[in-house]
């Protein structure tokens, strides 16, 4: 779905290209592949600690299937389908936030470091290889096939962690009532009180500035 998710940022951003000829507007459509990443980090990736990982993972999935699903409606406004694109990467978080869980419960201590590693390894990979298929199949075929197929890549995810993830309950939520900010602002005070925790934050933030 991560490949599947190149696909549509490369076929909309030329698609956006194609028909303003702004470069701006292209911009701010490839953005979108990074920048709500921000909001939905901070305040969607909790729900993997209130609900059924897998639920989370599923579901995210299949809203995602129809919000690019929905790109594909003929003639929609440039607009509409960068907020849809937009919409799309807002619910990456709450997804890789369950993910990265429910793979601490599947693995041991001593597996765990590697089985990070090698997701870690598949994701910059299928970032680089789904870009480069991306602009193959709009030059090829055009933005609506390459769409099409990252529709297809969430149906295909969705299945897979639905038949392929064993069942766990949900976590216990010891949030004691908080609010989401509430939660936001103690989050914030437990990394950034930690200097190994901040310097890593950190590092995270150049790259993504970068």
């Amino acid at each position: 779905s991560m490949g599947g998710d190149r696909l549509a940022l490369v076929a909309l951003t030329l698609l956006v290209y194609a028909r303003s000829k702004s470069p701006l507007l292209a911009a701010v459509t490839f953005a979108a592949g990074f920048v709500p990443y921000l909001v939905g980090g901070m305040f969607l990736s909790g729900l993997a600690d209130r609900l059924s990982r897998r639920t989370v993972m599923v579901t995210c999935d299949l809203i995602r299937f129809v919000l690019v699903g929905a790109m594909l409606v003929p003639a929609a406004p440039l607009g509409v389908l960068i907020a849809l694109l937009y919409a799309v990467t807002l619910f990456q978080p709450p997804f890789d936030a369950s993910r990265s869980a429910i793979v601490r419960d599947v693995l041991d201590s001593d597996t765990y470091p590697l089985g990070m590693a090698i997701m870690a390894s598949t994701n910059r990979v299928v970032v680089v290889a789904g870009s480069a298929a991306g602009g193959l199949i709009v030059a090829l075929f055009g933005a609506r096939p390459a769409l099409g197929a990252d529709a297809a890549t969430f149906v295909a995810s969705a299945l897979l962690i639905r038949f392929g993830v064993g069942a766990r309950p949900a976590p216990a939520s010891d949030s004691g009532g908080q609010s989401p900010l509430a939660q936001l602002a103690d989050g914030i005070r437990l990394v950034f009180g930690d200097p190994a925790l901040r310097m890593l934050i950190a590092l995270g933030w150049l790259a993504a500035f970068y």
